[in-house]
């Protein structure tokens, strides 16, 4: 069979729409310009701000949530004549590429949190928010699927807090447009959105089947039809000498391929190309290599680093815990960064044997993120860091889980840790290096990166991997945003016969791969591997504990580890479509 047939048949086994992490598109360039921070009063106590834990799309707090906190708070001061005035606004100016600076402080900073958000660090505070999102449909054709729309001048409902963890608050911003430029009114945070109609449905159906966009996506792999798909990739790799192997995955037998590709984020619908399409037009054409590729600034030395390192290996000891099953839930962006955390707090203690910090806890509990339905490891860090971290034992993986301990707080002994410095490696979102990626994972420990891998990534067997569908061929020059759909943790670097790759652990089982771990080619960004490097310390809570322990008070308190949708909250009509991006 020719190579263009067998891109066709694994084309043709994509799966459809399903829901995933928030359906926004946010580009560094839409978002840089003027703000007006709308602030919620700060409070000794960390709040949800509206936000169910874990977070989900269809659940999205209104500006009610602040506005009238600071209502309220506004009253009270007016009652008191020698009250301190409240700072109820704050203007924050986002410059290119990361400096924030406000009236009383120009050396802050910011990033884009992939395309669905940004924090802010200025003035002694921190901010994160998502930006805001509306679902419509097309007026003239009310039966065409519905479509998302993001508003990338505005935010959801964000939390904010000051930068030693004592005072916490919520917050929403409004992009300020050009003198002369009419306000847009503000976006109602998730509009319902009609489900379509059943003859619409059918009516896709058809037109997908038709162009070759969904093919069996629904129906089982069996040991034969993965054997015949195997054979018909190892031919492919071998006439394009890739180097590797590929070999059908026992694990797979009895999944459909929707499933199979939800282990690595993939979620192809039509939108998602479009986005991929928009992607591409980022591409530089009097560029000829990657910013990724870029060294270091001029005048800042280089480490001199050894030919291959691994943190598997150093002097007969291995600081990594063993390879996991994410099994059927979108996790893989929380084990890698608690992964990265664990082995972190080994290396720091020098202990190999120490506790693997817990994945549920953040998984189940964060507001930052959407659960078994996709996240960042990023936010994962950030929530680490403004919460606390928990031993495994007092919340053990289960992909059916819920916000709710298994320990007693109270009996823990030791020291009490939490993340720090959680970060994009170069400081923000897009300015990373393959230098850079490679001292931070000499010098702290392993770190997570994402990438977008193709359907024959999933029966990866050996070898250093090269992607043999054309999409993951174009990852290039992109200077704002690279698509990426997987989280794993890499571990060590290295060179075979010439080539120079990654090693990486995943999160489908020993099984898979080699033993858990694959080998990618390095210095290319292959499938993106190179674009949104993440990284965070592991320091001791002075705190000791206090935030995890306020945290299940107020859980208790609620009368149910879940926390309730709030009433101000509008939620999407089932059946409603989104924009997928990430794990």
């Amino acid at each position: 069979m020719s190579s263009l047939r067998i891109v066709a048949l694994l084309a043709s086994l994509l799966p459809g729409a399903v829901l995933a992490d928030l359906p926004v598109h946010c580009l560094r360039h839409q978002v840089q310009g003027e703000w007006r921070f709308t602030l919620a009063p700060l409070s000794e106590r960390r709040s949800s701000c509206g936000h169910m834990r874990p977070d989900r799309e269809e659940a999205q707090p209104e500006r009610a949530v602040v506005n009238l906190a600071v209502a309220r708070a506004s009253a009270a001061s007016g009652s008191s004549a020698a009250a301190e005035p409240l700072q109820q606004q704050l203007m924050v100016a986002l410059k290119s590429p990361n400096v924030a600076s406000t009236a009383r402080d120009s050396r802050g900073s910011w990033t884009m949190v992939y395309d669905e958000g940004f924090e802010v660090v200025v003035g002694g505070l921190s901010f994160f928010a998502f930006s805001n999102f509306t679902y419509e449909v097309n007026a003239s054709d009310p039966l065409k699927q519905k479509h998302n729309v993001s508003h990338c001048g505005e935010t959801m409902v964000g939390w904010y807090q000051n930068l030693d963890r004592t005072r916490f608050g919520c917050f929403y911003g409004t992009k300020v447009l050009e003198e002369g430029t009419p306000s847009p009114p503000p976006a109602s945070p998730s509009t319902p959105a009609p489900p379509a109609s059943a003859d619409s449905s059918v009516k896709k159906q058809l037109r997908q089947q038709k162009t070759g966009l969904v093919s069996h996506h629904d129906g089982p792999l069996s040991d034969q039809m993965q054997k015949k798909v195997v054979t018909k990739l190892n031919k492919k790799i071998a006439m394009l000498q890739l180097g590797w192997k590929a070999r059908a995955m026992p694990k797979w037998n009895g999944r459909t391929w929707r499933e199979v590709n939800s282990y690595a984020g993939l979620r192809r619908s039509e939108r998602s190309r479009l986005v991929h399409r928009e992607m591409l037009l980022q591409r530089s054409t009097s560029t000829a290599h990657s910013f990724l590729q870029k060294g270091h600034s001029a005048g800042v030395a280089k480490e001199k680093l050894p030919k291959e390192f691994d943190w598997s290996d150093v002097n007969g000891q291995s600081f990594l815990d063993p390879v996991m099953d994410q099994q059927d839930c979108g996790s893989c962006y929380a084990a890698s960064s608690m992964r990265m955390l664990t082995a972190r707090h080994k290396i720091k203690q020098n202990d190999t044997e120490a506790l693997p910090w817990s994945i549920n806890f953040p998984l189940f509990c964060s507001e930052y993120n959407q659960g078994c339905k996709g996240g960042y490891g990023l936010l994962t860090a950030m929530w680490s860091g403004d919460v606390g971290l928990l031993p495994a034992t007092c919340m053990r993986y289960n992909t059916a889980g819920t916000c709710k301990l298994e320990c007693d707080l109270k009996s823990l002994k030791g020291k009490r840790f939490r993340a720090a410095n959680h970060r994009y490696v170069g400081s923000w979102y897009g300015n990373s290096s393959v230098q850079s990626i490679r001292e931070e994972l000499h010098k702290n420990g392993p770190l997570v990166l994402g990438l977008e891998p193709a359907e024959d990534f999933m029966f990866y067997s050996e070898g250093i991997f090269k992607s043999s569908t054309p999409v993951n061929m174009l990852h290039a020059v992109n200077q704002e945003w690279e698509k990426v759909d997987h989280a794993v943790l890499l571990v060590g670097w290295g060179e075979e016969n010439g080539q120079k790759y990654w090693r990486l652990q995943n999160s489908w089982g020993p099984d898979w791969g080699e033993d858990g771990f694959f080998r990618i080619a390095a210095e290319e960004n292959e499938s993106g591997i190179e674009s949104i490097p993440e990284a965070a310390d592991v320091v001791e809570d002075e705190q000791d504990g206090r935030q995890v322990a306020t945290f299940f008070e107020e859980q208790a308190a609620a009368g149910a580890a879940e926390v309730k949708p709030p009433v101000n909250t509008i939620v999407l009509a089932k059946g409603a479509s989104v924009q997928p991006h990430l794990f």
